[in-house]
């Protein structure tokens, strides 16, 4: 039976059993939730490999990791929110939305991931965003607030000084609903900002074209945070050691045996990709997997600017707790 359980409501989450068997009942546990797709690999490699296991041991902490899905992202919230489980893996957009509303009592613990978005089109007289028209369909996987709308939104404003120009464009899809919109004729949109691999997939096909990359916008971005509230955070030291080993473990697999963490993904998630090419999306230029982030504090200033946020952080420790603070490499973080 896979650890990874499906969940919809907090009913069936408190109900829940944590796989393991017997050993499990005196075992501390950690509840993670994740989702799919190349953002989340950190997450299925620790679950594949038995990462938390292993450095649990090294700890000498009897800890059991129980790993749940969600059916969508503010079903997660809620989950957080409510202290039905520990850790959450969300876009660097919402992480800072709960931080700004939860007035700091969720922080994130640690970056996780980052990767290229790429606005496709398959309209021939868009060329660049100066191009849309009012006919125009652009999606995004949340208006206003989703990472990809966000820098949308930094790109119109660096622009044109108008970062709701397109507003009226837009329209809110899921990757997948987006992409077979893309793909039929005379369907809902004629543009899409995708993540990986739903990019990669639009470009191979005739009559698509980029117009724009997360890039362009904002270079190489963290765009995937591990969060926590406050009360787990404070309450559950050996716990967070545990996770952040694992964690940092889990993308150094990454970095440097692609191969190895894409054959650790696939197992776990089931996804039916090529090992070898899924091995060579996570090895695409612009892609991050590293617990200190990179490039986060010019969306949190943005998103503030933008008054998607209370106010703006003096810099990305406030929306981070302090447990990567004295980490090599901190200081150069943002």
């Amino acid at each position: 039976m896979s650890k990874w359980k499906r969940t919809i409501s907090a009913i069936a989450l408190a109900a829940a059993t944590i796989v393991g068997g017997p050993s499990a009942a005196s075992a501390e546990e950690i509840r993670i939730a994740a989702g799919t797709g190349i953002l989340f690999a950190p997450f299925h490699v620790m679950k594949e490999a038995g990462l938390i296991e292993k450095h649990a041991e090294a700890l000498g902490v009897d800890l059991e990791p129980e790993y749940l899905s969600f059916p969508s992202g503010s079903a997660v919230t809620d989950a957080l929110i409510s202290g039905n489980v520990d850790i959450i893996g969300v876009g660097l957009s919402n992480a800072l939305l709960l931080w700004s509303r939860t007035r700091g009592d969720i922080k994130s613990i640690a970056a996780v991931s980052g990767t290229e978005s790429v606005l496709v089109t398959k309209d021939p007289a868009v060329q660049s965003l100066a191009d849309f028209k009012p006919t125009n369909r652009i999606s995004v996987t949340s208006l206003r607030v989703s990472n990809q709308a966000i820098y949308l939104q930094m790109a119109l404003d660096k622009e044109f000084g108008e970062p709701n120009r397109l507003d009226a464009m837009m329209v809110q899809l899921g990757f997948t609903d987006a992409v077979q919109a893309m793909v039929t004729p005379n369907g809902a949109i004629d543009t899409m900002f995708a993540g990986p691999p739903y990019y990669q997939q639009l470009l191979a096909m005739e009559g698509m074209h980029p117009v724009l990359s997360t890039l362009d916008v904002a270079g190489p971005t963290t765009n995937l945070m591990a969060v926590a509230r406050t009360a787990w955070h404070d309450e559950s030291e050996q716990e967070r050691q545990v996770f952040l080993a694992a964690l940092a473990e889990a993308q150094e697999i990454i970095n440097t045996d692609p191969q190895r963490a894409s054959e650790l993904y696939l197992a776990s998630t089931q996804e039916r990709f090529d090992p070898a090419e899924f091995a060579q999306m996570l090895s695409d230029d612009g892609n991050i997997f590293q617990s200190l982030p990179k490039g986060t504090f010019q969306t949190a200033a943005f998103m503030a600017k933008i008054g998607l946020i209370r106010e703006a952080p003096a810099d990305w420790r406030d929306y981070f707790f302090d447990d990567l603070k004295g980490r090599e490499g901190s200081t150069e973080a943002d």
